[in-house]
């Protein structure tokens, strides 16, 4: 039967938040750090760190970062410990190798809003040349030159296609909110999902979407006959 849809929420940038939504139930919380972006989640090194620190010992700390080079990325690894980190722009896959050895890694894959079913082929092809390096590939939307956190969902036929011919564990992010992951998960089946600007009211972190996100993508689950003891690792019953 299929395992249960893992969930990231990302773009953490205070202790509240945090709690809420370990609380809540995710398997990873995400925190993006020192990108050379304009983005009201992105933090520092040192605001990473004393919030990595306090993720509990089952859930994932994912530092989300762009790195110049294999050095910087080293770095701000080593000065944040995180369980995971994802590489969300291109670095050569020697140096993806050598991150690759000290934490686990995601690699971000930019599917671009418009793109057509043409661009499965060459995503293919470049996610192959990841086995063995990444643990997990991360789709998310791309408008223009911005390369993800664009808020803004692609064609999920492109995705599901991916998730059929990866041998990888993927990743769905990009646009997903409590009222379409839910669809998301029946017709992409991926691995996990990932949201922040999905969980925002404005610009701010917002509780009871967090919590509507994480009943949706169980809900969905449930539908898809996940075996019994992950539905139970969920909460989720039938009272």
């Amino acid at each position: 039967m299929k395992s249960r849809t893992r969930i990231k929420i990302c773009g953490n940038t205070n202790l509240g938040d945090l709690n809420h939504t370990v609380s809540c139930g995710v398997d990873a919380a995400g925190f993006i750090t020192n990108v050379p972006v304009k983005s009201p989640r992105k933090i520092d090194a040192t605001v990473a760190k004393q919030l990595i620190g306090q993720v509990p010992v089952f859930v994932d700390s994912v530092l989300v970062i762009m790195p110049e080079d294999l050095d910087s990325a080293m770095a701000l690894i080593a000065e944040t410990s995180p369980t995971c980190v994802q590489i969300h722009n291109d670095l050569p896959n020697s140096e993806l190798a050598i991150i690759s050895k000290t934490v686990k890694l995601i690699k971000t894959i930019v599917i671009p809003k418009d793109a057509s079913f043409e661009i499965i082929d060459p995503l293919i092809a470049r996610i192959e040349g990841l086995i063995g390096i990444a643990d997990a590939i991360l789709l998310d939307t791309g408008i223009g030159s911005k390369s993800g956190g664009t808020g803004t969902v692609h064609n999920w036929q492109i995705s599901a296609e991916i998730v059929r011919r990866c041998k990888l564990p993927v990743i769905l992010a990009g646009g997903l909110t409590p009222d379409n992951v839910a669809d998301a998960i029946r017709q992409v089946h991926p691995y996990a999902v990932d949201t922040a600007s999905g969980v925002e009211t404005g610009k701010s972190r917002n509780p009871e979407l967090v919590r509507l996100f994480i009943e949706q993508c169980m809900w969905a689950d449930t539908l898809s006959g996940v075996a019994e003891t992950e539905v139970a690792e969920t909460g989720v019953d039938d009272d």
